[in-house]
């Protein structure tokens, strides 16, 4: 197989793979600093999906706080919203993981959803 380097100078496996190392943030680095376009590809994909999952985790946890100080309405909804950010967190999980294995594996690999915005 042949090895192809990067405007970074490394492996573009290894950058793929990067690229969802540190999730958003590193999605970003890569975006900004790399040319090759498989790697800028995947840099969008991490940006997108992380980003996203960032901006509902956040907001999910500021609206269970917020709820939380009114009596009744912070005790009917806590149990939602705590199931809610559960789910989020394990799907941030999951599709970290996968994300980094794929795109060690597959260097065309799009995520059905999210490649549509890309």
């Amino acid at each position: 197989m042949m090895r192809r380097m990067t405007t970074l100078g490394l492996n573009e496996r290894i950058e793929r793979v990067l690229a969802y190392s540190l999730f958003w943030v590193s999605g970003f680095v890569l975006l900004m600093a790399e040319k090759n376009e498989n790697v800028r590809w995947h840099a969008r994909q991490s940006l997108i999906t992380f980003g996203t999952l960032s901006l509902l985790i956040f907001g999910v946890t500021m609206l269970n706080t917020t709820l939380s100080w009114i009596p009744l309405l912070g005790i009917l909804t806590s149990f939602g919203l705590g199931l809610l950010l559960r789910i989020l967190m394990w799907t941030w999980f999951i599709l970290w993981i996968w994300l980094m294995v794929m795109a060690w594996v597959r260097p065309d690999y799009r995520l059905p959803f999210i490649s549509k915005w890309i």
